[in-house]
């Protein structure tokens, strides 16, 4: 794989449940934040692998090549030029900067590949294996820009999900995230069939249906904070702008946006 040109540019619950105070503020929860979000560019670079890698792969690179480029983007710009110093209130989302950085980095990639190729340095060797079709993009797979946008929520949803874990532990609420996690968190994330209520008043010895209703109407609730917290970190703007980056983001998922 040749190496890219440094020139990527920049542009009420009940049986133990208490509310959801800690998605409010609570010290727990500020706790909790802190050590999901990306103290370090290294921390950034890990946390925000699979979006760059899932936009790369869909724009039809094959695996090796797509993770290549993934780590060249990573190294030249996301570190190299401290990308992350970049979020400022002219810049607004770190979503869309980002996403911009990839694709302008993979235009420099291609324009710096094609001149090479079309005059060699001396002692330059040129690979153009037979393999080169299967690089082309899937026309009938999601635009790259699809597929980082999914991966990027799939990161939110998960960082918010990790946060919001970390505090019910705190707070010894375990049956609360018990219910979250195998009612809504589990079939959002990985499609499990959500266990009835009557299963889950077994499994946590309740006695009632409102009780487990209840339980999963507050923890909705903590749980939109905590992913509100998360993207307001992508944002350098008012919690109002937070909300709307996440209106935009669930658009975006559902296809009502290009």
């Amino acid at each position: 794989m040749t190496a890219p040109p440094n020139e990527a540019h920049e542009s009420n619950d009940s049986h133990g449940a208490h509310g959801s105070h800690g998605a409010n503020g609570s010290p727990d929860a500020a706790r909790a934040e802190r050590e999901i979000a990306p103290r370090t560019s290294d921390e950034a670079a890990v946390r925000y692998w699979g979006s760059i890698y899932a936009y790369i792969r869909q724009s039809g690179r094959r695996d090796e090549e797509a993770r290549e480029l993934t780590q060249g983007f990573i190294a030249d710009v996301l570190l190299g030029r401290n990308l992350l110093g970049r979020l400022d209130e002219n810049r607004g989302q770190f979503r869309t900067l980002l996403l911009s950085a990839v694709r302008n980095y993979l235009a420099d990639v291609y324009r710096f590949n094609h001149a090479a190729r079309r005059h060699p340095g001396e002692g330059r060797v040129i690979h153009n294996d037979d393999g080169s079709n299967d690089a082309l993009p899937d026309r009938q797979n999601p635009a790259p820009e699809s597929a980082f946008h999914r991966a990027w929520i799939s990161m939110l949803i998960r960082d918010a999900a990790k946060a919001m874990h970390a505090e019910c532990t705190a707070n010894k609420r375990d049956m609360q995230w018990g219910i979250f996690e195998s009612r809504i968190l589990r079939p959002m994330l990985e499609g499990a069939p959500p266990p009835s209520y009557e299963s889950l008043m077994a499994r946590w010895d309740l006695t009632a249906l409102s009780q487990v209703s209840n339980t999963i109407v507050s923890m909705r609730r903590m749980f939109a904070a905590h992913l509100v917290r998360g993207v307001s970190a992508t944002v350098d703007t008012s919690p109002a702008g937070a909300r709307g980056e996440l209106r935009e983001l669930l658009a975006l998922l559902e296809g009502r946006m290009s």
